[in-house]
């Protein structure tokens, strides 16, 4: 219908067009950043926020076919597309809860076991924000690590504080480096443990709850399951619900199912096909890699420092995982808060 517009009207529909249609950030725009690629040097404080979460992420590789053992051949891998990358642009995807029911364990993908933890990182400002911090047993490794030795440690009274996770625990400074050296040792991260502990304070607490608040089913469901584990894990603080709040990290990095009817599997039954990308072969199911990120991390250790010594130690890992994915998609799901 065709009628006059008053210039309250006319404002109003502007504003309404160019207004975002999406506001809600992407994964990438609130991952800790550790790339070097913008500067030699990176360094970021971080408060952690409990406990993190760990699933099992594929890439776009396999093993190379070795079927007559050949030394050479051991270890080796080639990248083959996903069989969904047309309709799924991202670069990994994440495993099922099962392994004997995941289509990429089955497709001969090489998966690698990584945590995402929601941690309240410090900016320039002073302020802090709800940021994710995904990596794998490289960093958190050592972070597990260093808690259990603080529990360990007959002369450190400082009771939950000994958790990085807790209310009132030292923050973690994450440095990372360009070496200039190819893969994997483009960048050394430095894990620095400060001694004084930061309190997470009740405007804190409130950034986590913008972030993400569970329903009081799912908070009710985390801290009966929490305090379960607790009771038998001498290396755990005693349940605060902030723990909950923060990014929905089971909803962020759930399991991927390949998409589409010609995938190369079927997500209902998990049952291979057609091959990955005929005629290349695809190798046979690989076993979960456990100790690095993929293969692309190298942990150096460093010297134990004695109790009242700065706790640092440096970590050599390929940033390949630092690319901006800019198909990644937004967290539109989770809802207006």
């Amino acid at each position: 219908m065709t009628r006059r517009v008053s210039a309250t009207k006319m404002v109003a529909q502007s504003t309404a067009t160019t207004t975002p249609r999406n506001s809600f950030p992407r994964l990438q725009d609130i991952l800790v950043n550790l790339s070097v690629k913008d500067a030699p040097k990176v360094v970021r404080r971080l408060k952690l926020v409990g406990d993190p979460i760990s699933f099992i992420e594929y890439t776009d590789k396999v093993y190379v076919p070795n079927p007559n053992n050949d030394p050479a051949l051991r270890g080796k891998t080639q990248r083959v597309p996903f069989p969904d990358a047309d309709l799924n642009k991202s670069f990994v995807r994440i495993g099922h809860d099962d392994p004997k029911q995941c289509p990429w364990k089955k497709m001969g993908y090489i998966g690698s076991v990584q945590y995402a933890q929601n941690v309240l990182e410090k900016q320039e400002d002073g302020s802090w924000e709800v940021k994710i911090l995904k990596k794998g047993k490289s960093i958190f490794g050592r972070i597990a690590e260093q808690t259990i030795q603080n529990y360990e440690d007959p002369e450190n009274e400082d009771g939950d504080g000994r958790h990085y996770g807790s209310r009132n625990s030292p923050c973690i400074k994450i440095t990372a480096t360009a070496t200039g050296m190819p893969a994997p040792k483009s960048v050394d991260y430095t894990l620095y443990f400060e001694g004084k502990p930061t309190f997470i304070s009740d405007d804190m607490v409130e950034l986590l709850r913008k972030a993400g608040e569970p329903s009081v089913e799912d908070l009710t469901r985390e801290r009966s399951n929490y305090d379960s584990d607790r009771s038998d894990d001498p290396n755990m603080p005693e349940w605060e619900d902030f723990f909950a709040y923060g990014y929905p990290l089971t909803k962020i990095f759930k399991f991927t199912a390949p998409k589409g009817e010609e995938s190369a599997a079927s997500s209902s039954s998990y049952t291979v096909s057609p091959p990955v990308e005929s005629p290349k072969p695809v190798a046979k199911p690989a076993p979960v890699v456990e100790d690095d990120d993929d293969d692309e991390e190298e942990f150096v250790p460093a010297p134990k420092p004695a109790r009242t010594a700065k706790k640092t130690v440096i970590i050599e890992e390929d940033d390949d995982d630092d690319d901006d994915d800019d198909d990644a998609p937004s967290l539109g799901w989770m809802g207006k808060k």
